[in-house]
C-alpha cells in the first residue's frame, strides 16, 4: 500500500503570514462593531425623535410642564459644567503646585476617602490625564448646553412661551403708558 518511494508533504508554514490573517480578522471586526455603533446611535436618534413627536404637549398645561422639564435640565447641564470646571481648576493648581517638586519625592492623594502613597510623578501623570478628561467633560458639557437651550427656545417659539408680569402683560412688551413715560425721562435724573 504505501511505498518507499512517497515522500511526506511537508509545507512550511510563515508565523507572520498568521499573525497578519489575524490582524485583517482583527481589522474587519472592529470595522463592523464601528459600523453597527454608527447604526445603533442613527436608530437610537430617530427612536428619540419619534418619542418626541409622541408626546408633543396638548393642553397648556402639559405644554408648561414640558417647558419646566426641559428648564430643569438644562439648570443640571448648567450645575454639572459648574462642578466640572471646579475640578479642571482644582487639578490645575495642584499641577502648578508639584511642578518643581522632585519626581521621586513621596506623595499622597485622597481618592474616594483614602489616603493613597504615590511618588509626584505618578500624581502628576494621574492628574494629567483626569484634567484632560474633565476638560473633555466640560466641552461636551457645554455643547448639550447649548443644543438644549437651542432647544428651548424653540420650544418658546413654537408655543409663544414667554414671561408675564402681574397683569399679564409680556415683559418685553411695554405698554404705551410705560414708553411714553420713558420719553417723558429722557435726560432728567442726569447728575454734571
Amino acid at each position: 500500500m504505501s511505498t518507499e518511494n512517497e515522500k511526506p508533504i511537508v509545507t512550511e508554514i510563515d508565523p507572520n503570514e498568521e499573525i497578519n490573517e489575524k490582524d485583517e480578522k482583527n481589522e474587519k471586526n472592529e470595522k463592523t462593531e464601528k459600523n453597527e455603533k454608527e447604526e445603533n446611535e442613527k436608530q437610537t436618534k430617530k427612536e428619540e425623535k419619534k418619542k418626541e413627536k409622541e408626546q408633543e404637549p396638548q393642553t397648556k398645561e402639559e405644554v408648561i410642564q414640558l417647558y419646566k422639564k426641559k428648564t430643569q435640565q438644562r439648570t443640571a447641564l448648567s450645575n454639572q459644567i459648574s462642578e466640572a470646571e471646579y475640578s479642571v481648576k482644582e487639578h490645575t493648581i495642584v499641577l502648578t503646585e508639584i511642578k518643581g517638586v522632585d519626581k521621586t519625592r513621596r506623595c499622597w492623594r485622597l481618592v474616594d476617602n483614602i489616603l493613597v502613597e504615590k511618588n509626584t510623578e505618578q500624581i502628576r501623570e494621574e492628574l494629567t490625564k483626569e484634567l484632560e478628561t474633565s476638560q473633555e467633560l466640560v466641552d461636551t458639557l457645554k455643547k448639550q448646553f447649548e443644543m438644549k437651550n437651542e432647544e428651548i427656545s424653540e420650544y418658546q417659539k413654537k408655543y409663544n412661551i414667554g414671561y408675564t408680569n402681574e397683569k399679564g402683560e409680556k415683559k418685553d412688551e411695554k405698554t404705551e403708558k410705560n414708553k411714553q413715560q420713558e420719553k417723558n425721562n429722557v435726560g432728567k435724573g442726569v447728575l454734571l
